[in-house]
Order: structure tokens, then C-alpha cells, then sequence
């Protein structure tokens, strides 16, 4: 009995053995596979030092593409992180780079010092600043992708946020926790992982689930629970075009560049059914897909056996689809009546079809809805035309990748949109306001646009106070994510339809569209003296109503509009009151031009040259285009490189370039970034995503208003400093952003470069440098447009001036002529230059002229 029970024993220790050791093989094979496969964004751990010095922050570049229908053409990369915050990192298709960054440093240099700093902190890092300025960060190499050549870069170069600082900031009561969420993103692509982590964040955010339906919440949170690949396909399929796949689709679409085999396929398309994503057709449960769609998914080679079947012959798929529709139409044939079978034509090709096809698959209607909702939910505040346009998930690989990165700091605490919508009846509205936006946008028929048009107002009219209070209760940077500021917007818009009508009640229904929108003051305010312009121009011109029209000129006048706003308003005004034809009276005259007469921001009040050149021929399509004889031979250029060239050749400047706004708007970064990218004390909502190009504040008045004092300090710092001082700041800041940084700093082609921000800051000189500042930092919403067309300097002399470009054609607009008025003003030379033959229209503003033979 004793030798039995240790024979027992010792068989058993032999068992043990033989399956710890077959278990340590397959767990070693299952590592290997993973670390093959892997593309999480996750962090990877390094296993000896040796991997740490050799292959730490390796992105592997593996494409995540595999659908040839619709689908976004991008590689995904792989980032393994270290356990710092800031180390090397090496793009496998890039030489070695060095990355210094401290652990506590951020890319506003003084401004926070850690992720968790509050905004009070940020606000008196900010207030004890000195007259040096801060480096947005401390300089570092940094690889341009689109340039073989490393360059210096002071930023964070993290590739990734740290999915671990996500899950530690989410309430400790979630439904899931970090190690469930781990499980469901390991060994994905990092698309699929993009969208597991935005319905990860949504479900651990007792604010947001409120803005979805309760079908739409148990639906996501169904989603990590999905058996892998199967999330996979939710994510492709919604980025693709809508339709039904058959099972080889689905079956390539889900393995991507993984060695996956059919059980787990099975499992994983059957876990999605389960769970609502997918629907299934041509089962015995599943939906029926009918003729048009079934020809769409067969290939040729099968449509050419299904004819043979029916005796058709054919060479084309064109002919093969042709040939079974006029089948169809067919009556039965008698050879089949007197063999019993009574099922028609149309019935036995649906049959064939269907059985040739298989089963089918689609993102089911509530999947495709709520993901749709979810994704304007998680990225609100960012550009909405990347996620309408399907460039959603390039764009969040190639932050990763740094081939297109964003000013917002990834440790800063942000707003997201539950700061905005308070319940899911605003959001719905929101979302439905958007798609009528976009529905009109894209309507052609006139008529049928001029009736939705029509539509937009009566919602806008069927408002309560209620809701329109609790719109205008929001900051006015969150206004426009209210469908009230949509409807002002395609009201806005549709003036010009209801015109193009050539309709009287159209013309009619326009102008009362312009009462409503000037009754409000809430939505577009920067539009109103445009609005005031326009009612006028509609009663005078089409509905010949002078009086009226000079009516609400003056109500304009009388608005307490600013002067900035006034003066698109007294062009028309002047016109109206000097009229010789259908006059209005002497009364409103002398009103009209009493208002209009202070109009001294003129056309023929700023310095005009002219140049008398014949422009080529063009046939009316165009730019029109001028031809220059050099030593190289014959030179086609556009007006504006044309004139450049013109000053140049002439010797009073050296050097120059056609950058209208951008070199103003790109010197105005570099010297305010820390401050215009602030995280303010007391401020909400003006950073809702980490892929914002700028602020929410940014255009409208309350980016001066939250920033005064910060403003105010720096504009003073900049008068006070040196030129020398100056460059430096502009040098450090230039160097300090990545090349690829999509910001008001223009990098792209045809941009101000940092040698032509530095010239140009050192011909201004600090006084002048801070003027212009100081108009962009007061309205940059009016000012960041209508700047001159050229800038030109001389490197001997120091000289240096902004030209506005104008053909006989043309004629500048508001914003051009207020720019060239506020630089007159404050001491910078500019000037008009008309190119062409028929510029005597300018001739009475001429200081001198230019001629060319």
C-alpha cells in the first residue's frame, strides 16, 4: 500500500514536471508571438539592459490597412515607452536621435512644472515672469519626416500619452478596471486601440454617459468584452463605406497582418453579433440582401457561372449584371410550368445569387450611430472636417508617429463636452443641426436648398426662451457647438441662395432672416454691421425701397457697433446719400453722410504706386498672370511674385516674400506662445481636445479678455527689450516647436520661415514689432486676415515695407485697408501697388509712379 501510494506520487511529480514545463514553452511561444504582433500603444516591458540600449522607443511601421474599399491608406507605428518620461527614441526608418526633456519640464517652460499643477499655479507662473520671456522648452533634436535632416526642437517628446494616467485620473467605481482595459487593447492595432480607449474614457465619465442613449451606453460597454480581433472590424467598417461584406472580407479585415486562425475568427464575428455591432444576412435568421446589392460584392468570374447557369452568355460584368435584370424581367419559362416548379425568374436568380454570396456582414444601424455620436463626443473641439472627411485615424497616427503634432500639452487637465451639453435632448440637437448644416451645404437644386433654408428658420424661431438661454449662458467660445449658432450660421449662408432665387418671397423671407439675426446678440456678433450692410443693399437693389434701405444704415450707426465694425458700414452709406438716381431724402442725407464723412479709413488715403504692364491673355479663368524677359529667358508669374520682383530689380529692396498674414501671425506666436496656449485660472472650456490647433477663444473677443493683464505685461516686456533680444526670443521659440506642429507658426510651403520671422522682427524694430502684436493679440479673430500681400526689406539700408497687390480687377477689402491704416498710423511704411493697364481708377491716390516698357 506505501509503495503504491509513493509509485502514485512519484508519477505525479513526473506530470507536474512534464506540464510546467510544456506550460513555460507556451508561454514562451505566446510571448513571442506577442512581441512580433504587438501594435498597442501600451507600454512594452524592456527585458534586459541590453534591449533597453538598443532598441527602446522602436517604432515599427506595419500597415494597419488592409481593405481596398474605402478605407484610409496609412502605416501604423509602434512606440515602446520606457519607464521614464523622457528618454532616447529612434524611428526605425530615422538615424538615432537624442531626447532631453526633464521630468517636471512642460513646452511652456515656466508656466506648469507637472501635469497635476492646478490652474492657479499655472496662472501665477505665469504672472511672476520676467522680461526674458520663456523658451516654450528645453532644445533637443527632433527628426523632420519630411526632411532628411534633423533639426533642434525644445518640446516633450513622448510619443504617447500613457494609457495608465488615463485609468488612474477615471473614478476608482468604474465597470472596468485597468487590467480588463490591458486585456481588451493588447496585441490590437493601434486604430482599434484609438477607438477602445475613447469608449474606455466615455464609460469611466459619469458626466458623458448621460449624452448617449442607454442602448447606445450598453452597447459600448459591451465592446471590451468583444473576443479579439473583433473590435478590429467594428473600427474598419465604420471608416469604410457602408455596405455588406462577405465572409472573405470580414475574414481579411480581421486578421490585418495577424496570424489569426478560423476558430477564433468564428468566435470573434459571432461575440459581435451577440453584442449588437454586427449584422448578418443571407443565415436563416439573418436579414435578406436583394439583386443590386448582391451583383455589387460578386466578382466577374462568379457573375459569368451564374449566367451559365441560365444559359446567358456573356464576356463583361456590365453585360453579365444587364443580362440578369432583363432575365428577371422575363415571364417563366413553360419547360419549367410543366415540370412542377412554379417559382419565377426572378426568384431563381435571387436564390443563386444569394447562395453564391454566403452569408454577409455590416456594422449594424445602432453601432454606426452610436460611434458616430461617441466620436463628435470624445474629439469635440478639435477640427470637425478631419472626422467628417475619414482623416480622424491618420491624423492620431501621425501624431504618434510626430509627423503632425498639436500645441496642447498631453499632461494638461482638460475640459471635455460635458462641460458644454448638459443632456442628451442638447447634444441630439447639436448633432441634428449639424447634419442639416451639412445637408444644405451639399444640396445643388436651388429651390430645393431655398426650402431648407426656410426650414432652418422656422426651427430657429421655434426656440423657447428657455433653451436660448441656457445656450447663451455658455462662455461664447462654446456657443458654436449650439444648434442656435448653427442655425445663425446657415441663415448667414442662405442670404445669398434666397438672392440667387430671383424669388419674391424668397427676397422677402431673406430680408426677414436679417431682422431676426440683428435682434439677437448672442451668435456671429462680429457679423452684424456685415448684416446691417446687406439688409440695406436687398432693400435698395431689389426691392427698391431706398428709404428703407437708409433706415437701417442709420439703426446700424446708432448700435453701439465698434468703429472697426462701423466702417463696412459707411461705404454704403456714402453711396446711398450721393445717388443721383431715385435720391432719398434731403433729411436722411445729411444723416447718412454726417456718419459716413468720419470714414477716413480710405483706399485713396494710403500710398498707391502703379505699374503699367499688359498681362497675358488668361480667357477670363484664373489669376491673371504677367511674362518677364530675363538674362534666364521669359519669366510667368502671378500679380503678386511679379511685383515683388518688380521692387527688387528696381534696388530699393533686397529681399522679400509673398506671405501675406502668415509672417505677422507667425512672429505674434513665437513671442506670445506660452500665453496664448496658457491654461488659465477660472477659465473653462477652451481646451475640450489635445488635437486643438488653437484655443476655443482664440477667435472671438474673449481671448484679450482672459488674458488682458498677461497680454498687456508681455506687449510692455517687448517695447523695453532690444532688437538683439528680440531675435533671441524668436530664435529660441522657432527652435523650440516641432517642425510639424500644426499651430499659427507657418512652417508649410509658402510659409515664413524662422530667418524671415527674424528679418523682418529686426527691420520693425521692438517698438513696431509690439504695435502689430498688439492689434493681432486685441481681435485676432478680425485682425489674423486682410494683411498685405508682399513684405519686402532692404539688408543695406534697413528699409522695410507691406505691399497689397492689386490688378485693374481688383479692389481690397475692409480688412486690408484698416491693416495699412493701423500700420500708417504707427510708423510702418506701406503701400498699394497696382499692376495692369487700366489703373487709372487709382490715379487720383498716386504719390508717384512706376512704369515698365
Amino acid at each position: 500500500m506505501v509503495y503504491k501510494k509513493l509509485k502514485n506520487m512519484n508519477q505525479q511529480t513526473t506530470l507536474n514536471k512534464y506540464f510546467k514545463i510544456k506550460t513555460n514553452s507556451f508561454k514562451e511561444m505566446d510571448t513571442n508571438r506577442k512581441k512580433k504582433c504587438n501594435l498597442s500603444i501600451t507600454k512594452t516591458p524592456i527585458k534586459s539592459p541590453k534591449l533597453t540600449l538598443e532598441n527602446e522607443h522602436v517604432v515599427d511601421l506595419i500597415s494597419d490597412d488592409d481593405d481596398d474599399e474605402g478605407s484610409i491608406s496609412s502605416k501604423t507605428c509602434e512606440l515602446n515607452q520606457s519607464q521614464t518620461s523622457s528618454s532616447e527614441s529612434t524611428l526605425i526608418y530615422t538615424p538615432e536621435m537624442l531626447h532631453k526633456f526633464p521630468v517636471n519640464q512642460s513646452p511652456f517652460g515656466e508656466i506648469s512644472n507637472k501635469s497635476s499643477m492646478s490652474p492657479s499655479s499655472d496662472q501665477k507662473s505665469l504672472n511672476k515672469s520676467s522680461p526674458s520671456f520663456r523658451s516654450p522648452s528645453t532644445s533637443h533634436k527632433y527628426f523632420s519626416p519630411t526632411k532628411k535632416r534633423s533639426i533642434k526642437v525644445r518640446t516633450p517628446t513622448k510619443a504617447k500619452r500613457n494609457l495608465s494616467d488615463i485609468i488612474s485620473k477615471c473614478d476608482k467605481q468604474n465597470i472596468f478596471n485597468n487590467e480588463e482595459f490591458h486585456q481588451a487593447s493588447n496585441n490590437l492595432d493601434d486604430s482599434t486601440i484609438f477607438l477602445l480607449k475613447i469608449i474606455y474614457q466615455f464609460l469611466c465619465d459619469d458626466n458623458l454617459k448621460p449624452l448617449l442613449e442607454e442602448s447606445s451606453c450598453s452597447l459600448l460597454s459591451r465592446a471590451m468584452k468583444v473576443k479579439k480581433p473583433g473590435m478590429r472590424l467594428v473600427c474598419r467598417l465604420y471608416w469604410q463605406q457602408e455596405g455588406w461584406r462577405r465572409w472573405d472580407k470580414v475574414k481579411k479585415i480581421m486578421i490585418g497582418k495577424f496570424k489569426v486562425d478560423d476558430p477564433t475568427l468564428h468566435e470573434a464575428i459571432n461575440s459581435l453579433i451577440e453584442s449588437g455591432f454586427i449584422t448578418v444576412a443571407n443565415t436563416n435568421n439573418g436579414e435578406e440582401i436583394y439583386f443590386d446589392e448582391l451583383l455589387k460584392m460578386l466578382k466577374q468570374d462568379e457573375l459569368k457561372l451564374i449566367c451559365k447557369e441560365f444559359k446567358i452568355k456573356t464576356t463583361k460584368k456590365d453585360d453579365a449584371v444587364q443580362s440578369l435584370k432583363n432575365f428577371c424581367s422575363q415571364k417563366t419559362n413553360i419547360t419549367n410550368y410543366f415540370a412542377g416548379s412554379k417559382s419565377t425568374n426572378e426568384t431563381r436568380v435571387l436564390n443563386l445569387l444569394r447562395s453564391k454570396v454566403g452569408p454577409c456582414y455590416k456594422l449594424s444601424d445602432e453601432a454606426r450611430n452610436t460611434l458616430k455620436e461617441l466620436y463628435i463626443l470624445m474629439y469635440l473641439g478639435m477640427d470637425y472636417s478631419i472626422i467628417k472627411e475619414k482623416r480622424l485615424e491618420l491624423m492620431l497616427l501621425n501624431d504618434k508617429t510626430k509627423r503632425e503634432t498639436f500645441p496642447i500639452c498631453k499632461d494638461m487637465e482638460i475640459d471635455n463636452a460635458s462641460l458644454v451639453f448638459k443632456n442628451r435632448e442638447q447634444f441630439l440637437s447639436y448633432v441634428n443641426a449639424g447634419v442639416l448644416y451639412e445637408d444644405i451645404k451639399e444640396a445643388t437644386d436651388l429651390s430645393e436648398k431655398c426650402e431648407k433654408i426656410k426650414r432652418v428658420y422656422d426651427l430657429y424661431n421655434e426656440m423657447s426662451k428657455e433653451e436660448l438661454m441656457s445656450y447663451i449662458k455658455l462662455p461664447v467660445w462654446l456657443r458654436r457647438y449650439t444648434p442656435a449658432y448653427i442655425y445663425v450660421k446657415i441663415l448667414e449662408a442662405g442670404i445669398q441662395e434666397l438672392k440667387k432665387s430671383k424669388v419674391e418671397k424668397n427676397i422677402l423671407l431673406a430680408v426677414d432672416i436679417l431682422s431676426t439675426l440683428l435682434k439677437q446678440t448672442a451668435f456671429r456678433e462680429h457679423k452684424r454691421a456685415e448684416w446691417y450692410s446687406e439688409k440695406a443693399l436687398i432693400l435698395d437693389k431689389l426691392l427698391f425701397l431706398p428709404e428703407k434701405a437708409a433706415e437701417v444704415l442709420l439703426e446700424g450707426f446708432n448700435s453701439n457697433l465698434p468703429e472697426k465694425y462701423l466702417d463696412f458700414i459707411r461705404p454704403r452709406a456714402k453711396l446711398l446719400a450721393n445717388r443721383q438716381t431715385s435720391p432719398i431724402s434731403s433729411a436722411l442725407k445729411v444723416q447718412l453722410l454726417s456718419r459716413a464723412d468720419k470714414y477716413d479709413i480710405l483706399e485713396k488715403n494710403i500710398k498707391a504706386v502703379h505699374i503699367y504692364k499688359q498681362p497675358m491673355y488668361n480667357g477670363g479663368r484664373g489669376k491673371i498672370k504677367f511674362e518677364t524677359r530675363t538674362a534666364d529667358g521669359m519669366l510667368v508669374q502671378e500679380a503678386e511674385e511679379y511685383c515683388k520682383y518688380h521692387y527688387i530689380q528696381e534696388g530699393k529692396y533686397t529681399h522679400g516674400g509673398h506671405w501675406e498674414g502668415s509672417i505677422v501671425t507667425t512672429i505674434f506666436f513665437l513671442l506670445f506662445w506660452d500665453i496664448i496656449y496658457a491654461q488659465l485660472e477660472g477659465v473653462r472650456g477652451i481646451y475640450l481636445s489635445y488635437y486643438q490647433t488653437y484655443p476655443l477663444d482664440m477667435f472671438c473677443e474673449g481671448f484679450y479678455n482672459n488674458r488682458k493683464a498677461l497680454i498687456e505685461k508681455r506687449l510692455k516686456e517687448i517695447e523695453e527689450s532690444t532688437t538683439e533680444e528680440i531675435l533671441t526670443k524668436i530664435e529660441t521659440a522657432w527652435e523650440s516647436r516641432p517642425e510639424t506642429e500644426q499651430s499659427g507658426v507657418w512652417r508649410g510651403a509658402g510659409g515664413a520661415g524662422g530667418e524671415a520671422a527674424r528679418a523682418v522682427a529686426a527691420r520693425l524694430a521692438p517698438a513696431r514689432v509690439a504695435r502689430v502684436c498688439a492689434r493681432l493679440a486685441a481681435d485676432f479673430a478680425h485682425a489674423h486676415s486682410g494683411f498685405p500681400d508682399l513684405t519686402l526689406w532692404n539688408e543695406r539700408t534697413g528699409e522695410i515695407a507691406f505691399v497689397e497687390v492689386k490688378t485693374d480687377s481688383d479692389k481690397p477689402s475692409m480688412k486690408q485697408i484698416q491693416w495699412m491704416h493701423y500700420m500708417q498710423q504707427h510708423g510702418i511704411d506701406t503701400e498699394f501697388c497696382y499692376v495692369g493697364v487700366h489703373t487709372g481708377r487709382a490715379r487720383s491716390r498716386n504719390t508717384h509712379e512706376l512704369e515698365e516698357h
